[in-house]
This record gives C-alpha cells, sequence and structure tokens, in this order.
C-alpha cells in the first residue's frame, strides 16, 4: 500500500510536463511496435483463421493508440493530467496481456521458433 507521501510524489510526477511528454512519447513506441506487429504478422505460418485474428487485433490496437494520441493532444488542464494517468496505469496492462496472446499464438500453431524469436524482439523493453 503507498504511504501519503508516495502518493503526493506520484500525483507531482504525474502531472510534471515530462510525464506528459512521456506519456505521448510511449503511445508512439507502442503504435510505432505495433505496426512492426501488423508487418510481421502476414508472414507467420499460422492458419488464416488465427492470423486474421492476430492482425485484426493489432489494427484495433493502433487506431485506440492514435485516438489517444489525439486525445491527449487535445485535452489541456484537469481533463488532461486524468487522461495521462489513465493512459499509464491501462496501456501497459492491456499491451501486456495482448503481447502475452500473440506469443502463445505463435508458438502454439508454429514450429519454426524464428517467428516467436522475432515476437519478443518486437517487444523487448516496451513498458512505460
Amino acid at each position: 500500500m503507498m504511504d501519503v507521501n508516495t502518493a503526493l510524489m506520484s500525483v507531482f510526477q504525474d502531472t510534471s510536463p515530462d510525464f506528459q511528454n512521456k506519456t505521448i512519447a510511449y503511445i508512439n513506441r507502442l503504435d510505432s511496435q505495433s505496426a512492426k506487429v501488423v508487418a510481421m504478422a502476414e508472414d507467420i505460418p499460422m492458419p488464416q483463421a488465427l492470423r486474421s485474428e492476430l492482425l485484426q487485433t493489432w489494427r484495433i490496437t493502433r487506431q485506440k493508440l492514435a485516438y489517444f494520441r489525439r486525445e491527449l493532444e487535445r485535452a489541456d488542464g484537469e481533463f488532461r493530467k486524468e487522461l495521462e494517468v489513465l493512459h499509464n496505469a491501462l496501456l501497459p496492462e492491456v499491451i501486456s496481456y495482448q503481447v502475452k496472446l500473440g506469443a502463445m499464438m505463435i508458438s502454439d500453431t508454429c514450429k519454426d521458433g524464428r517467428y516467436l524469436h522475432r515476437w519478443q524482439a518486437i517487444w523487448t523493453n516496451y513498458t512505460y
């Protein structure tokens, strides 16, 4: 559990300009990595239905990241701060789940370990 001093420090850090820039940079980096996933998914030797699901998931993710970026860029004041905290809390969890799910899909259907290795290389150091 977080003590009061830690909570206050966190709130201060979360509203600083550096935090705001980090949030946009993080969204941009996730978009870049997810673009690599979409390009890679076309080549993965897996059943077409599964490939389509993987592609659809990451295309939707890229659309959502674009909306998040625009929303943050247009917002100001307290609303922007709330959006940044929300995105900071949710995005890593959502992306982490999708990365694990994609790795399982590749691992379960593709005997060639190079594809799983490429997947893992894309997602090395993607945390906020």
